[in-house]
């Protein structure tokens, strides 16, 4: 969720710059150039003359807080100034207690609006190799890698690739969203396979790609390919939080991992990032008749497992529940009803035997 705009703040709030710039969690990034912590003095008696010098001047430079609209909060702030090549430098610092919520990219994200909507034409950053989250945070928005030396990364982001997004990713930025994606494979569900081990998320996921490659041929208005991305993705979010059974699984279980799953797919380089983000914004609002088949076979694959797996695993509540599970999400589809009609079949054959 985008909760973010740019701020111009009143003289009297540059407290909350007094009170980041003071804060050692905040400025540690910045104990290299002004140690022991990096913290920087802002008195108030300098206030007026920063004020005169940064607001105001656009597009010699540029400051905004960043203000969460929600509640009014400042979560940190942006800045863009020239430099003597010709180029516009960016700083992005959110304050500590907010991190790790995807500001810093959503902040980045719009300062570029910003710049290149007031005749800036190309913005520049830099910063040590170390800092993995700033890189990150940059190649979400479009930033290119333009070199590296001495300890130090420099990045650029242009108008057009800001526009166009950024359709290139680097190797390492490949590894490092299929190092997340692996921990699925030891992520078990509630379920077990037909031998009595309990399933993996991962596993889920396979089948019910799989299951949507098999029914292109019964949904040939649909897009397929759509609908197998849809099921690829669809459970990333427990990389975070583990599987949660569907009746046991909250609200407050599942706003954790909305969030947590936004903070992730905000900080991927912008072809991912653009991609993930729409497919899940058509997922949830489930009305196009991709999202509604994706949650149908997602259902309906948790059922078929059920089956397979010995009557003693299930627990006393899923008798009755995998009589009626998804037959509402299937109930569009003539064909996806009829499936789960066999299905059920199944369902009360197998526990007619009892095994």
């Amino acid at each position: 969720m985008k909760d973010l705009s740019l701020y111009i703040p009143q003289p009297k709030e540059l407290s909350f710059r007094q009170r980041m710039l003071s804060d050692p969690e905040t400025m540690a990034y910045n104990a290299p150039w002004f140690p022991p912590d990096g913290c920087i003095d802002f008195p108030q008696s300098a206030w007026e003359r920063w004020y005169a010098d940064w607001i105001g001047r656009e597009p010699e430079r540029f400051f905004a807080y960043l203000k969460r609209d929600s509640d009014g909060a400042f979560v940190g702030d942006v800045c863009f100034h020239c430099t003597p090549e010709g180029g516009w430098d960016t700083e992005v610092l959110i304050y500590a207690p907010e991190r790790g919520k995807g500001y810093g990219t959503q902040g980045l994200r719009l300062l570029a609006e910003h710049a290149f909507s007031h005749g800036v034409t190309c913005l520049h950053n830099e910063f040590e190799t170390t800092r993995d989250a700033a890189y990150r945070m940059h190649r979400a928005v479009g930033f290119r890698e333009t070199g590296r030396r001495d300890g130090m990364i420099f990045l650029e982001l242009t108008e057009e690739d800001f526009r166009k997004g950024n359709t290139h990713m680097e190797p390492r930025e490949v590894l490092d969203i299929l190092h997340v994606a692996e921990r699925l494979k030891d992520t078990p569900r509630h379920c077990t396979t037909s031998k009595g081990r309990r399933e993996s998320v991962a596993e889920h996921s396979w089948r019910i790609s799989l299951m949507a490659m098999l029914l292109r041929s019964e949904f040939p208005e649909l897009d397929i390919d759509k609908v197998t991305r849809m099921c690829l993705i669809h459970d990333l979010g427990e990389c975070f939080t583990g599987d949660i059974p569907t009746f046991l699984k909250t609200d407050a279980d599942e706003a954790t991992e909305e969030r947590l799953l936004d903070r992730w797919v905000s900080s991927l380089p912008a072809p991912v990032s653009e991609e993930l983000s729409a497919l899940y914004a058509e997922m949830n609002a489930l009305t196009t008749p991709e999202a509604k088949l994706y949650k149908s076979l997602d259902k309906l694959e948790a059922v078929i497992q059920h089956n397979e797996s010995p009557i003693e695993t299930w627990e006393p509540n899923e008798y009755e529940l995998n009589k009626t599970y998804a037959f509402d999400i299937v109930a569009f589809s003539d064909w996806l009803t009829a499936l789960r009609k066999e299905i059920y079949k199944d369902t009360v054959a197998k526990i007619e035997s009892g095994k």
